[in-house]
């Protein structure tokens, strides 16, 4: 029995050690610029010779990275907010029509995320140099909340499949209206979907770089686009602390809602 058990466990570590190679080989980039971000020198450093928050200074006294974190920001929480409630609303019609509508209708809405990021780009920037879009936060919070809007119908028609619609003729029948339904009845059981969905859709939004680089112009850099730019003409130490900020950003946006969701799950079961 002791053999047997012994086999297992090399078996599972067999298994095992291949997924945790390719971790090590996605993870250990990202987390290598976090100690680099302490660096006080001018050129990089893996393991800084004399660790201090220069570069973090350097990054929140700069009125240039301080215009293109706001724009950033603005950008991001306009998508949002768009995207959430395009998506919670598609995803809601969706759910109550037949399964072969629903399923073409489906994959219109998610067409954005199929074409190449590089073709939405480009059709982008042709339509909105007919409107006068190019470089306003506007044109970018519009083109965003396309990309992200897909991301939330799918994550909230995921919740919306399990969802009993009874409740919905029961709250009507008592009177309440489809608004008081939507916030009383539907919303409670399904906002955990939401929230994740409209975090994804900041996190994407925040993080988007080829589209933005078409279509933000010289007036609407933000973040990333920035960061870009730097990366063109010099490789500056102040980038490890940037990217540390936007991982940290993205841990604290992210890792709540993931535990929120597994103690629903642990508590429904």
């Amino acid at each position: 029995m002791s053999r047997r058990k012994g086999l297992a466990r090399a078996g599972r570590a067999m298994v095992a050690a291949p997924g945790v190679a390719v971790l090590f080989f996605l993870v250990a980039p990202v987390l290598a610029v976090i100690p680099m971000s302490f660096s006080t020198s001018g050129i990089f450093e893996l393991i800084p010779s004399e660790p201090g928050l220069d570069q973090y200074r350097r990054f929140f006294e700069s009125p240039e990275w301080m215009r293109a974190l706001r724009t950033s920001l603005q950008v991001a929480l306009g998508t949002t907010v768009v995207a959430t409630v395009v998506g919670v609303s598609a995803a809601l019609g969706l759910a109550r029509m037949p399964k072969g509508a629903r399923a073409v209708l489906e994959a219109i809405l998610i067409l954005p995320r199929i074409v190449p990021t590089i073709v939405f780009a480009v059709a982008a920037y042709s339509v909105y140099l007919k409107f006068g879009l190019v470089g306003t936060v506007t044109g970018l919070v519009l083109a965003h909340s396309v990309l992200a809007a897909p991301f939330v119908v799918v994550f909230v028609g995921s919740a919306l499949r399990v969802f009993d619609w009874t409740q919905v003729e029961a709250s009507r029948s008592l009177g309440a209206g489809p608004t008081v339904t939507f916030f009383r009845v539907i919303l409670p059981q399904i906002r955990l979907s939401v929230l994740g969905s409209a975090l994804f859709a900041f996190n994407l939004s925040f993080d988007e770089v080829v589209v933005t680089l078409f279509i933000s112009g010289i007036h609407s850099k933000t973040l990333p686009v920035k960061v870009w730019d730097a990366i063109q003409y010099e490789i500056a130490p102040i980038l490890p602390a940037i990217s540390t900020l936007v991982i940290a950003t993205t841990l604290l946006l992210l890792v709540p809602v993931l535990l929120a969701a597994r103690r629903t799950s642990i508590a429904s079961n």
